[in-house]
């Protein structure tokens, strides 16, 4: 499945009365070996989870274990695609959904009523879609950036009839004939040029429908200082963050732009996460300050943004590599006991926002809403 928000929907309202099989690996390159030790940990998770729950459930999920089998192998197999790759099954129905992308997840089996999607949402703060326009004498270039992968999707070719364009030229010399015909030279590039950015402020529709259908959370727009300008002044439209670079990238791969453009991404995602923070510090009373008035606020359907610390519910530190969260497994210590009762809780929160069309940030690590939030808040609507 491609990570976008209709994945995000089906994950988060994925649920089922027997339960919730939800499997992450996190196919580190760095260790592989004769037996990699994602797949140790996923192995080891699922027997302890077999041994762990009832006889009812423990037939059921032993079954849809054995039937997923290839998918398992699969999910586990250095050569399969993706460095974070999960798998999702409804123990009753059957229903599967798998993700693979470039961004690290976690070593993680959990069993529940709903799908566990912590790890794929800590995931989206660090990798969630950017839309990227790399403009240039030929046109517009529109790759899209996610979870570590990076493709071109369109482009505007730059064409421009010159056939009825007359250049003076004088006889060949120096002196005023040879200035004469530079100057003339100079007039025709400076026409082609104004074409240039007449062309490239006109793409701003092509920009908002590729938003719109990409869900880009960032645009960057990069090139040549007065192309990047031409191209990104009439934007207004875009329901994206539009990033402005000036690093002339010219033709080369999806890759190399993508490793290129990655520390203006970081920063654009950083800055962005710490306006949301300011404005939050700014927002009472038309905020929700804490899980428990967030709570409140989102079973009202008045939650407008719900944000998220990266550093509270998310960190993939709070909860141990391979570990296996299930009712049916009590965690070994107090801390990590927390730290899933929170996870658990920010998935609630999330599914709530989702169904009443709230959206929904996780913050960058290091940007923080204050220590009276406890890692967690709301903007509201009213």
């Amino acid at each position: 499945m491609p990570m976008d928000r209709e994945t995000q929907l089906k994950l988060v309202h994925l649920r089922d009365d027997a339960g919730v099989l939800s499997l992450y690996v996190n196919a580190d390159p760095r260790e592989q070996g004769s037996t990699p030790i994602w797949k140790t940990r996923l192995d080891q998770g699922l027997k302890q989870l077999l041994d762990a729950v009832d006889n009812g459930t423990r037939s059921l999920l032993g079954r849809r274990v054995e039937e997923l089998k290839i998918d398992i192998e699969a999910l586990v197999r250095p050569g399969s695609p993706g460095i974070g790759r999960a798998l999702f099954v409804a123990l009753g129905t059957g229903e599967t959904y798998t993700v693979e992308m470039q961004t690290p997840l976690a070593d993680r089996v959990a069993l529940g009523p709903r799908s566990h999607i912590a790890p794929m949402f800590g995931a989206w703060a660090e990798g969630s879609p950017v839309g990227i326009a790399v403009v240039d004498g030929k046109g517009m270039r529109l790759l899209d950036s996610r979870f570590g992968r990076c493709e071109e999707v369109s482009g505007l070719a730059f064409v421009l009839d010159t056939s009825e364009w007359r250049v003076m030229k004088g006889p060949g010399g120096h002196g005023r004939d040879h200035h004469s015909s530079s100057t003339q030279y100079d007039l025709f590039d400076f026409r082609v040029a104004e074409h240039l950015q007449k062309f490239l402020t006109a793409a701003h529709s092509t920009l908002e429908e590729h938003t719109a259908q990409f869900g880009w959370e960032l645009l960057v727009v990069t090139g040549d200082p007065e192309l990047v300008e031409a191209a990104s002044k009439s934007l207004g439209g875009v329901k994206a963050e539009v990033v402005a670079a000036q690093m002339v990238l010219g033709q080369k791969s999806p890759a190399q732009i993508q490793q290129l453009l990655a520390p203006e991404i970081a920063a654009a995602r950083h800055a962005r996460d710490a306006r949301i923070a300011a404005d939050f510090a700014e927002a009472p009373p038309k905020a929700a300050i804490g899980s428990e008035e967030v709570l409140d606020a989102l079973q009202g359907g008045r939650v407008d943004r719900l944000v998220i610390e990266r550093d509270s519910v998310w960190s993939a530190q709070r909860i141990p590599q391979g570990a296996v969260l299930a009712d049916a497994v009590a965690p070994g210590e107090a801390d990590v006991a927390t730290a899933i009762a929170e996870a658990q809780l920010g998935e609630a929160m999330i599914e709530m926002a989702l169904a009443s069309d709230a959206r929904v940030s996780i913050l960058s690590e290091g940007v923080e809403l204050g220590e009276q939030a406890g890692g967690v808040g709301a903007f509201l609507r009213w």
